[in-house]
Formats: C-alpha cells, sequence, structure tokens
C-alpha cells in the first residue's frame, strides 16, 4: 500500500486499511485460512473491537508514512499530508 492509497482509504474505506494490515502481516507458515476481504470484513465485525484496531493500525501507517494532519482550533481535520 502506498501513502496516497493509505490516505485515500483513510477518507472512504477504513476496513481497506485493516485488510491491507492483515495481508502485510499474514504469515502462511502460521496462519490458515488466509480469508479474502469479504471473509476478512464479516471476522473482524464479529471477532474484535474495530474501532480500537482501527486506530492502532492508523497510528501504525501514520508513522510509517509520516502522516501530518493540520487542524483547526476545534480539532477538526483541515488537510492530511
Amino acid at each position: 500500500m502506498t501513502k496516497q492509497e493509505y490516505l485515500m482509504y483513510k477518507q472512504a474505506d477504513h476496513m481497506a486499511i485493516l485488510y491491507e494490515y492483515y495481508k502485510e502481516r499474514f504469515n502462511k507458515n502460521k496462519h490458515k485460512p488466509f480469508l479474502h476481504r469479504k471473509e476478512f470484513d464479516t471476522f473482524a465485525t464479529m471477532a474484535m473491537d474495530v474501532n480500537r484496531v482501527y486506530e492502532n493500525v492508523t497510528n501504525h501507517y501514520d508513522a510509517v508514512f509520516n502522516v501530518i494532519q493540520l487542524a483547526d482550533k476545534e480539532g477538526r481535520i483541515i488537510k492530511t499530508y
């Protein structure tokens, strides 16, 4: 996943970020079976606190991609770089 893809997913498709993280971390020697996107979405929403996981994963990718967010005085995001 590129930085541009990540920023696009962050605005439009939060589950895509989680799925990309899952694909990066999947180890076929340790984990089975590999879940396709729809299977992953179903499993994730049933088995974990998606909001907490999303926050942790986005913190990881924000650091990896050196994402900077510009916010107004009320904390609303104006621009993401």
